[in-house]
């Protein structure tokens, strides 16, 4: 004060007086109106011009800007020459003038060399600066205009003219910014990088925000104020955010390849380090710094509560000098400005060092994947990997914003405990008490939730690998109607995960109780004890300590959580670290002659798979060695399932390779796709759906087979791809493939296709994972039993689909639709959710009862004078305002009375604090109801939002199946479900509770200060307009970051599935690029919704600032007029401070809110828009339904869709009871349709299917009960993870004794005993069986079943001859009074039939005993038997 009183030259009492004798002091004008605008100008323009010099100022200011630096330069010489008493303020107003106005001079000066501009304002920010030193100048004439004329004073004179010439230039500077100036040259282009405020002039097209890159290349204004966000955020309020197309381009600098090569360089550095220690190498430090923004901004926010008492000190003292009250207000505006920009600026950059984090872990965990051996992988699930990706690395990624605050809250804590009892003195520990009891709670409570969260977490992992095997083997579950058992067992897991669910939410309904019921108790007991200590209360006192209180009360609660966080992420930390520390693929790798062909045999499971895994080094060696010539070059792999990726038929093939049209043609002729091509609806543009779900088998592996042709490696390993194709294809495959194309490769073949081992140069037997005995063909022949020559194998064609069938992802657009929050309500239920916003009007209400009842008991103190019954402690206070910062001291004097307290509190104290204490406990009431009817009403929305997908999905159709990739289905099941479990509550709960606290807020302060409603309105109007802004463009981010997060998740899937194949084809450096490119795609959308959020941030944060500006203003002006309340005042400005939060805090928690409601808008999308099977008709049907087994077509018409060939078209047949008949035609012949028909999984356009002449049962009959009295033995042996008994009877039908006969008569009654028995596990979809191993379960399965009418599908494809002879017995003798229709495989297979169908392209072409037929030699049968021979 005194320094500002000697530059000022006034009185140390009143040092900076505002207004005296009618005008502004020159104290304050030069001050606050001249030296602050120049010093921004300055700043500004520097910063400006360092960043990006290509967007600064205007050149047409240059003329101007000279003028002014003449005439500041020479009234700065007549300052110091006149040697008056203002001689320090006028140099350094001027002396700050002049240093502004030659920066921009220079500024100007460079622009006028370097930039040719057309209609160029220039930033509007310096024109601003530039205008807030108006009023200085106006001052300084008006100030001047009464002595400037005495002729005695000739420097005052000539000074005042100088002011007067200053007019000229400056409006010269604002005509140039209204009239930019036009150069000739290249025309200006906004681009979103220029970090450019221009001022509208230019009215362009929609900028093509897809081609920008955010950020890089801004300037600093537009980096504080997000200024490069704009084009986007204006795209997405014209809605127009429609996908990728239209989002920026990350950074430079967070683009997963600069970041992962970083993190490859760091990772390489440490050497054998652990994943903590990398991440600190790489991000640490950037990561660290920022820690002292936290700091700085932590602290700024104590200066909120320290100068609101400052000012309530001021109101209470009515001789209090304006001066004091503007500097007061100065401060809450300074120390509010700077914490926003802090605070914002933290947010911003430590979201950018997360993502840069996710995108380091991610990419390590993909590379990884593609590294581990198979035996290392086997110890982690599927899901458990892409949990690794998703959770895991969630969690380690939200470490970034828990570990500042670990470390930041005790220090808050600390502090506002110091400032407490430097308020209230040692009547704070009343208070205190109570919160630090519920330290423990807190701790308890958290521990609780995170130990059933480990649990609830389990049951949802094995909910979701439910429902993952249903979506894998929806087709064999159809067909065996167990979708009961399956929803059962779902809904079972789901009712153990609810359990937890529950018991978390009432958990957390505790802590949201404490938490806003706390301060309410915490600040009573310190008045209580503060009273009863024998001090009087004031405003001061009070609001300052209600501040403080709630700065004490954060750190409280938030602390439990913040540990919980950091302890997550080291446990997902240590999950990721040891799949990280897996070992890698053993490339070690018996030897034959390279350029020969070497078929491998033996029966089912005796080891022909793992020979060729242990030549690619996808098993462990644990002795020996295994070694390849030329291995670095890779194989061509075609495996016995084939992996096909969801892509076109050509990416397929080409698998990143160019294409050569010769080349690609031989190869597709080759492998016998030219045909399949064609039937193809878009030819070998046709995507093929997840895993190849729109092929047939044989289509499929010729796909996988063409696939590793086109690699053209020296080295093939091809594991049984015949077993799929007819004998004809198979025949070309081995002709124009096998010994065409690849003659000259070493080939190693693994079949059960003994005609074609003669072709070998070297045959290997093996049995029980040995080499029995290698040798030439007719050395092993001999040894191999069940060897036949007349088989044909034939697969159907189910691909008559568009090109659209495996599109992308639909995303909706827009708001969300009424109909969405409507599902929610009523998952909710209706009287429920009132009952919650009527607990939450009644929580609010009682708490600003309580704080105004609080005010008034202020004021009636201070208008009575003193609270005490027998007037000794009326002058306890010597000053009204004393305060922290008092010259008397930081604390007001503790008394120490001689009477006990309780007998000195008067009649009038009791009855307020008895009133101030029921107000509290009914708010207690309150909250804890709104508390726990919330946790309920969420519970409660889940388990309906759950139930009804879950049943839609499993009453759907194949169509919707086939068509939707695996990740779409599985993401509605996991995320979005866990969106409505948790998210959705978590931040709904906050945002009623933001909008009832805002309203009770403004509410407050209309009513105590009713001029604020001049700054509330159009405060409020540009809130509206700023979050309506931002709303449109953060939902569509939301959107568009689950949309690109499904494909990242499923090429992640994908590849696991096809590891194999993409290490043996050496693909996987491009996987990995592909990985970055799409984790690159979701990055984009985060960074930029992280951006959005910060956009708002700031722009929000500085409303409040204005607001709780003006209303210290408005109490100030209100002071000087004694028409003020401290109480009202104390109580308007206590809200104001939180005005900021609550605004920001609304916005952000309906965007939140909105963006978890994606999560109900995509299930409810599931739950009521898709197609589902016919429900509406549910006969009884008989129990021995059908009795005879007779099957009957009559004219049955079948297409897949509208446009398309029909696959069934008009057949008519009878099938007699107990009858045998083989199918079979050609690719696309209809044969499997037929299946699909009988089954239901398909329904007819035409015709009708009738079961024992019954056509009511036929047209109509119940699904469930219909299929359950069929049977079916088809193609894919399809296992679901668990025991063999539970994939033998999922339902529990059956005894072990009935159980264990079906495996005998399968022949697995050594492999079962040797797993273990029926309880013993076949791994994750049967990974610990064989091809053929899995295919004789199946058969098990159906032999179970004991329908009259059994269907069978090439079920015996991929086992030995021996295997497949005995199998045929088997099922002769069990169903030798069944009606079996079976699909040939193998001629031999039906050439005992009783009938023979023969279809092509949809019509019944033959059907005739098979002695019959051959006798025709025109007969097609007779021609696809003779092909053979």
């Amino acid at each position: 004060m005194e320094l500002i009183a000697g530059l000022c030259g006034t009185d140390a009492g009143n040092p900076f007086p505002v207004w005296q004798n009618g005008t502004i002091v020159p104290c304050f004008n030069q001050l606050v109106l001249g030296v602050l605008p120049h010093s921004g100008l300055a700043v500004c323009t520097s910063i400006v011009e360092g960043s990006h010099p290509s967007s600064s100022v205007c050149p047409n200011w240059l003329v101007s800007t000279l003028l002014l630096v003449l005439l500041f330069t020479v009234d700065l010489v007549l300052a110091g020459l006149q040697r008056q008493v203002h001689l320090y303020l006028d140099c350094l107003a001027d002396g700050c003038a002049l240093l502004a106005w030659l920066l921009h001079l220079a500024a100007s000066l460079a622009l006028q060399v370097s930039v040719a501009w057309s209609h160029r304002r220039g930033p509007t920010l310096l024109v601003l600066l530039v205008l807030l030193s108006v009023p200085n100048l106006v001052f300084t004439l008006v100030a001047g205009a009464s002595t400037a004329l005495d002729p005695t004073r000739s420097l005052r004179l000539t000074r005042f003219i100088l002011a007067a010439a200053r007019t000229l230039p400056l409006a010269a500077y604002l005509l140039a910014w209204a009239f930019p100036c036009v150069y000739s040259g290249a025309a200006y282009e906004l681009q979103i990088n220029s970090g450019v405020d221009d001022g509208g002039a230019l009215e362009s097209a929609p900028t093509d925000t897809g081609a920008m890159v955010a950020e890089d290349g801004s300037g600093y204004f537009s980096r504080l104020f997000y200024r490069w966000l704009d084009p986007l955020l204006e795209r997405g309020r014209r809605g127009q955010l429609d996908g990728l197309g239209h989002v920026y381009h990350l950074p430079r600098a967070l683009r997963t390849g600069v970041v992962t090569r970083h993190f490859s360089r760091c990772w390489q550095l440490g050497g054998d380090v652990r994943l903590l220690g990398v991440l600190h190498r790489a991000f640490g430090w950037w990561y660290y710094a920022l820690g002292v923004l936290k700091l700085v901004g932590n602290l700024l926010g104590f200066a909120g509560p320290l100068l609101l008492g400052q000012l309530v000190g001021f109101m209470e003292d009515p001789d209090a000098p304006p001066s004091r009250g503007a500097l007061v207000t100065l401060g809450l505006f300074s120390s509010s400005l700077l914490s926003a920009f802090l605070r914002n600026l933290y947010g911003f950059h430590v979201s950018k060092v997360a993502l840069s984090a996710r995108a380091a872990v991610v990419t390590a965990i993909y590379g990884k994947a593609l590294r581990v051996g198979r035996v290392g992988l086997a110890r982690f699930s599927l899901g458990e990997v892409v949990n690794l990706m998703s959770t895991d690395t969630d969690r380690v990624v939200n470490f970034c914003n828990s570990f500042h605050e670990l470390w930041s809250l005790p220090v808050q804590f600390s502090i506002a405990l110091y400032l407490l009892h430097l308020q209230v003195g040692i009547a704070f520990l009343g208070g205190l008490g109570v919160a630090l009891l519920l330290v423990p709670l807190n701790k308890l409570l958290a521990s609780r939730i995170l130990d059933n969260n480990k649990h609830m977490l389990r049951y949802k992992d094995s909910r979701v690998k439910l429902v993952t095997e249903l979506l894998f083997g929806v087709r064999v579950i159809k067909f065996y109607t167990w979708e009961p058992h399956f929803a059962h067992k779902i809904s079972d897991c789901r009712q153990r995960e609810l359990s937890h669910l529950k018991t978390i939410k009432y958990l957390d309904a505790v802590c949201v109780y404490t938490w806003a019921a706390l301060p309410v108790v915490v600040s009573i007991l310190t008045f209580l004890t503060y009273v009863l200590l024998g001090h009087q209360l004031t405003a001061t006192k009070v609001f300052t300590t209600l501040a403080l209180v709630g700065m004490l009360i954060l750190p409280l609660n938030c602390f439990p959580w913040v540990l919980n966080g950091v302890l997550e992420a080291y446990v997902s930390l240590e999950r990721i670290q040891r799949f990280l520390q897996l070992p890698n693929q053993d490339l070690q790798c018996c030897g034959v002659l390279q350029g020969s062909l070497v078929v491998v045999v033996g029966r089912v499971g005796c080891g022909k798979s793992s020979l060729l895994a242990a030549i690619t080094g996808e098993l462990t060696r644990l002795s020996g060695a295994v070694h390849v010539v030329g291995r670095e070059g890779g194989f061509g792999l075609a495996t016995q399932e084939p992996w096909i990726q969801h892509a076109t038929v050509r990416d397929n093939i080409l698998f990143g390779r160019k294409y050569d049209y010769v080349f690609y043609q031989a190869v597709v002729e080759a492998c016998a796709l030219s045909e399949d091509l064609n039937v193809l609806p878009q030819g070998d543009r046709t995507e093929v759906g997840e895993n190849g779900v729109t092929l047939s088998g044989g289509q499929k592996a010729r796909l996988a087979l063409a696939r590793a042709v086109y690699m053209e490696k020296d080295i093939y390993l091809l594991d049984d791809p015949l077993a799929a194709v007819d004998a004809q294809v198979a025949q070309h495959l081995m002709q124009k493939c096998i010994m065409g194309i690849l003659r000259g490769k070493t080939r190693i073949l693994c079949t059960h296709r003994i005609e074609f081992v003669e072709r070998a140069d070297l045959v290997v037997l093996m049995d029980n994972g040995t080499i029995v005995k290698t040798g030439t063909p007719s050395e092993i022949l001999p040894l191999v039993e069940g060897v036949s020559s007349l088989e044909v194998e034939e697969k159907l064609v189910m691909v008559e689909e568009d090109e659209d069938r495996s599109g992308e992802e639909h995303k909706e657009a827009g708001g969300l639709a009424w109909a969405v929050y409507r599902a929610y309500w009523r998952a909710v239920g209706g009287a429920l959710a009132a009952t919650i916003l009527l607990s939450l009007l009644l929580m609010q209400a009682s708490k600003n009862v309580s704080d105004w009842w609080l005010s008034h008991w202020i004021s009636e103190l201070r208008n009575n004078g003193s609270a005490w019954s027998n007037g000794s402690y009326t002058e306890a206070y010597t000053s009204p305002h004393l305060l922290l910062f008092s010259p008397g001291g930081l604390t007001a004097p503790l008394c120490s009375p001689t009477a006990s307290p309780f007998s000195n509190i008067s009649s009038d104290v009791k009855f307020y604090l008895t009133v101030y204490a029921s107000i509290a406990s009914a708010n207690t009431l309150f909250t804890a109801a709104r508390a726990f009817l919330f946790a309920y009403g969420a519970i409660r929305a889940a388990t309906v939002v759950h139930d009804r997908l879950l049943g839609r999905v499993l009453q759907a159709t194949m169509g919707f199946f086939d068509a939707t990739p695996t990740g779409r289905v599985l993401n509605r099941f996991s995320s979005d479900v866990s969106g409505v479990d948790d998210g959705l509550p978590f931040v709904l709960n906050i945002l009623l509770a933001n909008v009832f606290s805002l309203a009770g807020t403004l509410a407050v302060m209309a009513w105590s200060l009713p001029w604020v409603l001049a700054a509330l309105l159009p405060l409020a109007l540009l809130y509206h307009r700023t979050q309506r802004f931002y709303r449109h463009s953060s939902r569509e981010l939301k959107r568009l970051s689950s949309v690109t997060l499904s494909p990242l998740y499923s090429h992640f899937s994908e590849t696991l599935s096809g590891l194999a194949t993409i290490r043996a084809s050496h693909a996987s450096a491009r996987f990995e690029e592909e990985s970055k490119r799409r984790l690159d795609n979701n990055q984009r959308c985060l960074f930029l919704s992280n951006a959005a959020m910060q956009w708002l941030d700031i722009r929000l944060q500085l409303v409040g600032v204005a607001l709780v500006t003006g209303i210290s203003t408005i109490a100030v002006l209100q002071h000087r007029y004694g028409s003020v309340d401290p109480g009202l005042v104390g109580l308007s400005l206590s809200y104001s401070l939180s005005i900021t939060g609550l605004l920001s805090g609304l916005i952000f928690s309906f965007t939140q809110t909105e963006m978890q409601m994606v999560s109900v808008e995509r299930t409810e999308e599931y739950s009521t828009c898709l197609p589902t099977e016919p429900q509406d008709h549910n006969p009884q049907v008989p129990a021995s339904w059908p009795e005879r087994g007779q099957l009957e077509f009559n004219g049955a018409v079948l297409c897949y869709r509208e446009g398309l060939t029909n696959a069934l078209d008009g057949v008519t047949l009878r099938v007699h009871p107990g009858e045998k008949v083989g199918v079979v035609g050609r690719t696309g012949s209809g044969k499997s349709s037929l299946f699909l028909a009988v089954f239901r999984l398909v329904e007819l356009n035409q015709g009708a299917i009738l079961l024992d002449d019954c056509p009511r049962l036929g047209l109509t009959l119940c699904l469930l009960a219909g299929r359950s009295r069929l049977a079916i033995i088809p193609q894919d042996p399809f296992l679901f993870s668990g025991s063999v008994r539970e994939n033998l009877d999922p339902c529990g039908r059956h005894p072990d004794q009935r159980l264990l006969a079906a495996v005998q008569d399968c022949h697995l009654e050594q492999l079962v005993s040797r797993m273990g028995g029926l309880d013993a596990e076949v791994g994750d979809r049967g990974s610990r069986l064989s091809l053929g191993q899995r295919q004789l379960l199946c058969l098990a399965r159906a032999l179970l079943t004991e329908a009259n009418v059994l269907c069978i599908d090439e079920a015996t494809a991929s086992v030995d001859q021996q295997t497949d002879r005995l199998l045929q017995e088997t099922i002769r003798d069990k169903f030798r009074d069944k009606t079996v229709l079976t699909i040939a495989h193998r001629i031999n297979t039906i050439m005992d039939s009783d009938r023979v169908l023969v279809m092509h392209a949809g019509k019944v072409v033959e059907f005739d005993a098979p002695a019959a037929l051959l006798q025709n030699d025109q007969s097609l049968f007779s021609r696809l038997v003779g092909g053979l021979l």
